[in-house]
């Protein structure tokens, strides 16, 4: 049996384990940004709006924490669903192109992002596997994970 850190098996489907700390932090700190700012700021129709955005972008955020996104080895399918509500999609192992790894640069790394291009229908899609801030050698564990799992030769 197979151990892996960013993934938990369930019999054929192996789970991605999601960042909930990450959103959990970074919606508690946009949520204390918004309430900050209303209650010093001014109370101008536009700093309300301002408000409003980061609490609504904090509310995304900590909806992101429910994403799933599961690895059936035997149906050789991907199952990703973004948010708890909305409806899962369903990839093939087949579909698959590549992994992108991606860094935003300011002075130091402050996103890091790893993705799987998926080509389906013949639409290009970008399936998110991972986001780190600061660190970027997660992104190539996640990846090398998800690629074993896959069974791609590396």
């Amino acid at each position: 049996m197979q151990s892996f850190k960013y993934f938990t098996q369930e019999g054929n489907v192996y789970i991605k384990t999601p960042q909930k700390g990450l959103y959990y932090a970074v919606a508690i700190f946009l949520f204390a940004i918004a309430v900050i700012a209303y209650l010093y700021g001014n109370k101008t129709n536009g700093n309300k709006v301002v408000c409003a955005l980061f609490a609504i972008l904090g509310l995304i955020i900590l909806l992101r924490a429910s994403a799933v996104t599961r690895f059936d080895v035997v149906a050789r399918t991907i199952t990703a669903q973004s948010f708890f509500f909305t409806s899962p999609n369903v990839f093939h192992f087949e579909d698959f192109q590549n992994f992108l790894i991606t860094k935003q640069i300011l002075l130091i790394t402050i996103n890091a992002t790893a993705t799987m291009i998926i080509e389906k229908n013949g639409k290009q899609r970008n399936l998110l596997l991972h986001q780190t801030m600061f660190f970027t050698k997660p992104l190539q564990r996640v990846t090398d994970e998800a690629a074993q799992i896959m069974g791609i030769d590396g």
